[in-house]
């Protein structure tokens, strides 16, 4: 046990214990009330190893806290005003939730309200800021785990109980209300040892019986949406395919580059069209394999769900059919099932070079529709275009943070050609997280190039002053290519599905859909000592590239607004 002196504030016991629990970073949207923390890092701030980093919007410094998950695989902390900074905060606490990213998020409270003057938290708090539940309460539905600390012996042991918990399989954000009686008052409290969490898998006879099930299939393929965070995952991956021949299919946005997007194994389409066929399918990682759920399989087909959380407990739905679950940590079970798979299967070139020759129809299809759009092209950039030069631009070892929706197919073929970037998902659901993401990437890879991809819409969601002046004071610059197709395409597909033959087809109004006018997106860039440029043709986009990479690597933000279609 480690002792603290009974001097300290319970300010400088919780910055002790998130060091002595190996925390790298905080990520912090500041309130007064945390004015004990701020006073700590002054006197103290040199003697530490915990970086204090200050976040101008809720949502930019979860994404900070998921990015940096993201590059590293570490859980750090963020601290959020009390119950409205929670709830401004809310959609990125559900996207760490369903994309399983941990967090531990500190929410400061009051338990006087100013009716004790050594701990009054100010006038605002009895006016403005209180409400019936509070953060832990206001964060119930979008974290894992939550729960208020009302004295310094809790203060301690559920702050090392909300990091355990995040880091815990499943992994999820956690969130712990401490109040700021607690902080600024005075603590003789030890700290407890951490204890780590160790990853939980699956028991080795599943793993057998599954790898059985696969080497006896004659025609299996896998699904992954994020079974590869890191490049060793990918690799598992590839090991797993390579002994099945089993193609590999990645569902409409992936969260990360979870197989190499140039291999022959890799189905660049959708699965559904050829989903009837297998007779074993693996779901490495899926919140979703294809839709919608209840698509007819084979007779006797076995579905084999490998996750931390296989089956979704959380979810509102999950309608697809299930034979075989293997719970756990998805990279050391899908790891075991890769050399069981081994020991078991044998090859079959065949059945690889079928696959092989299905994909290239795929891309053969794609590569057509491409070189239609690039024909047409005068006043626009084609997507596939725009994926293609920034393929060949970009440094091999640059990192890709994406946040479209109408782009996703032309980014999946054309930015992975032949070069293995990192990709991680920059937003699950809801809109307007990518960019801090983005940022969190580039604090823990500060020597990487990282490449923010958006659409404009997403732009409107993301808070940018934020994100913007967060690069800026920290010097840590992007590359933001901007995927500017002028309104909010994927609005209009259920007009165009179940009204075809509406008055807003034929006019083209879309009610819903229009970005007008065209905001200058660079000059918001400019304000925050960043720069950019609009492209509008094929033949301005390589040195405007070019520019934009040059710009980044000399430490200044570079805004690539891209006018593309579709």
């Amino acid at each position: 046990m480690q002792e603290t002196n009974s001097a300290k504030s319970g300010a400088e016991v919780l910055l002790e214990q998130l060091e002595s629990h190996g925390v790298d970073c905080i990520f912090a949207s500041p309130i007064a009330v945390m004015a004990p923390i701020w006073e700590t890092l002054a006197r103290r701030g040199n003697d530490m190893s915990l970086r204090y980093y200050r976040c101008r919007h809720e949502l930019l410094a979860i994404g900070l806290a998921a990015g940096y998950y993201k590059a590293t695989g570490r859980s750090q902390i963020v601290f959020l005003p009390t119950s409205i900074g929670i709830q401004n905060g809310s959609m990125g606490l559900h996207t760490a939730l369903q994309e399983r990213i941990p967090m531990t998020v500190l929410s400061p409270d009051t338990l006087t309200y100013g009716e004790d003057p050594a701990t009054d938290p100010g006038p605002e708090w009895p006016s403005l800021l209180v409400d019936l539940v509070g953060p832990a309460r206001n964060a119930e539905a979008v974290t894992k785990w939550t729960k208020r600390a009302r004295t310094p012996s809790e203060l301690v042991h559920e702050l090392r109980r909300a990091c355990f918990t995040a880091q815990s399989i499943p992994l999820g954000p956690t969130v712990l209300e401490i109040p700021f009686d607690l902080l600024v008052g005075r603590s003789d409290e030890e700290i407890p040892t951490w204890v780590p969490p160790t990853p939980v898998v699956a028991a080795p006879e599943q793993i057998e019986q599954v790898a059985q099930v696969l080497a006896d299939a004659t025609t299996p393929l896998i699904i992954t949406e994020h079974g590869a965070r890191t490049i060793d995952q990918r690799d598992t991956l590839v090991r797993l395919a390579e002994a099945l021949s089993a193609p590999v299919f990645e569902p409409m946005s992936p969260a990360y580059h979870n197989f190499p997007r140039s291999h022959p194994l890799y189905v660049a389409g959708p699965v559904e069209p050829v989903l009837g066929e297998a007779d074993a399918i693996l779901l490495a990682g899926c919140n979703a394999p294809w839709h919608p759920p209840k698509l007819a399989l084979r007779p006797g087909c076995a579905v084999i769900h490998v996750d931390e959380d296989p089956m979704r407990p959380r979810a509102a739905y999950w309608g697809y059919p299930t034979t075989h679950t293997i719970p756990g940590s998805l990279a050391l079970n899908l790891e075991a099932l890769a050399t069981e798979v081994s020991k078991r299967s044998t090859s079959r070139p065949e059945t690889a070079e079928r696959w092989a020759r299905y994909s290239q129809s795929v891309r053969a299809t794609s590569a057509e529709d491409a070189q239609q759009a690039s024909a047409q092209a005068n006043d626009f950039v084609p997507a596939a275009d725009l994926f293609r030069e920034l393929h060949d631009a970009l440094p091999d070892d640059a990192i890709c943070v994406n946040e479209i929706i109408e782009e996703t197919p032309q980014m999946l073929q054309y930015l992975f050609e032949r070069k293995q970037f990192l990709q991680y998902r920059g937003a699950a659901g809801a809109l307007g997280t990518s960019l801090g993401t983005a940022l969190g990437v580039k604090v823990a890879r500060p020597h990487q190039i990282v490449v923010s991809i958006l659409g404009d819409g997403a732009w409107h969601y993301n808070p940018v002053p934020a994100a913007l002046g967060f690069a800026q004071e920290y010097e840590l610059p992007l590359l933001i290519v901007l995927c500017n197709n002028q309104q909010y395409a994927s609005q209009t597909k259920n007009m165009l599905k179940y009204y075809p033959d509406s008055a807003a087809v034929r006019e083209g109004n879309f009610v819903g859909n229009v970005i007008e006018p065209t905001p200058e997106y660079v000059k918001v860039a400019e304000a925050f000592g960043g720069t950019g440029e609009r492209v509008e043709t094929v033949g301005a986009l390589r040195p405007a590239l070019q520019r934009a990479l040059d710009t980044t690597r000399s430490g200044r933000t570079f805004v690539l607004d891209v006018i593309v279609k579709p």
